[in-house]
């Protein structure tokens, strides 16, 4: 990949690689604690998890995705009779089902969304949909036409095999779809301006998901995901910043931020994200709804390069700055209220998830 004028801005030489020691940190510019209104109760991952789960067949696509697996793994452990995984193994890894591979309440399915006569029939066995399958941000510009077809084709098979007998469909999105709307301003109803195909892609998916809840009866809802990050997250690739840059420095490499680093990230962690979806999942007042989700982390690409370096980095570890990403949003800054209201706060902590993330590099490099 072509790189435009780099400039070296800090450099480990000596440091060993950090074995998991515990550290301070500066507090982080932007950064707030999450909080609900003491009225609200506050529910865990694995009650949300139960609620929505349990003694049920629930179908998971893009079962075997960084988020898809938590999500397969969390239904077994909240007791769904059965749980049914999806997944084309494009962007999926076949080592992220290993947790529960071998559970046999657990029925996987190698296949692609995108065709109906794979994803309906597993739509019939099932008591609850959750949503996930799609193509990734980066891949949109290099195949726009696999971004449609799975992004928009696959959202409308899943929501027309539901239709037949009113499966529960929780549809997974993104805060893409909002582009960059002015910081404080990005709650769920605000008018989606997306910068990217990606973005256009799952916004379509999220209009035909509203659509089939309003005319169709489908129970379905939508929820959109922002900066997820934890273990499984893939760091081959271009997408995941966390893991790449951890993966980068544990092995002496460079971190590459593209543009400033000023871009502010809302990290949530994925176990946290997973939780708000069975929520969601559970009630039948969200059905016909959209809710953001995110953490009131505030975390720039340039602070989380820096920390990274800094616990993490093996000696020649070094952070440059690389060419801007088109389209790339720079605050996207969701506002939350909507689904605290309904009792998720995210409970795990920008250093405990960093730190669980770290270790799960740590053990795959």
């Amino acid at each position: 990949m072509h790189r435009e004028k780099r400039k070296t801005v800090e450099r480990r030489r000596k440091r060993p690689p950090c074995r998991g020691r515990s550290r301070s940190r500066r507090p982080l510019a932007e950064e707030r604690r999450s909080s609900c209104p003491s009225r609200i109760n506050v529910t865990t991952p694995l009650e949300n998890a139960e609620r929505a789960c349990r003694g049920k067949a629930v179908l998971v696509t893009g079962a075997a995705g960084f988020i898809g697996s938590h999500v397969c793994e969390l239904a077994l452990e909240g007791g769904a009779r059965r749980v049914l995984g999806l997944d084309n193994f494009v962007s999926g890894l076949p080592r992220n089902l290993d947790p529960f591979r071998n559970d046999p309440r657990f029925d996987f399915t190698e296949g692609d969304v995108r065709d109906f006569n794979t994803i309906a029939p597993l739509v019939r066995e099932a008591d609850l949909v959750i949503h996930e399958a799609a193509s990734k941000l980066v891949a949109s510009r290099d195949n726009p036409r696999v971004d449609l077809e799975t992004n928009i084709l696959g959202t409308f098979n899943v929501l027309e095999a539901a239709r037949e007998k009113a499966v529960p469909v929780v549809h997974v999105s993104t805060g893409s779809v909002l582009g960059n709307a002015p910081e404080g301003s990005m709650r769920e109803d605000h008018p989606k301006r997306p910068s990217t195909l990606y973005g256009i892609s799952k916004s379509a998916g999220e209009e035909y998901a509203l659509f089939y809840a309003r005319e169709f009866g489908v129970p379905a809802r939508v929820i959109r995901y922002f900066h997820v990050f934890g273990p499984r997250q893939d760091y081959s690739g271009d997408a995941g910043v966390v893991s790449i840059f951890l993966a980068r420095a544990m092995r002496g490499q460079t971190l590459f931020i593209h543009g400033s680093g000023e871009q502010i990230r809302c990290f949530t962690f994925v176990r946290d994200t997973v939780a708000a979806t069975f929520l969601l999942a559970a009630r039948e007042d969200t059905l016909g709804e959209v809710y953001n989700v995110a953490s009131r982390n505030r975390v720039s690409v340039k602070e989380l390069a820096g920390i990274v370096l800094e616990r993490y980095g093996a000696a020649g570890a070094s952070i440059e700055h690389d060419a801007p990403r088109p389209g790339e949003n720079l605050r996207p800054i969701p506002l939350t209220e909507k689904i605290e209201s309904l009792g998720w706060k995210a409970m795990v902590s920008f250093d405990e998830g960093l730190e669980a993330t770290a270790e799960w590099v740590r053990a795959t490099l």
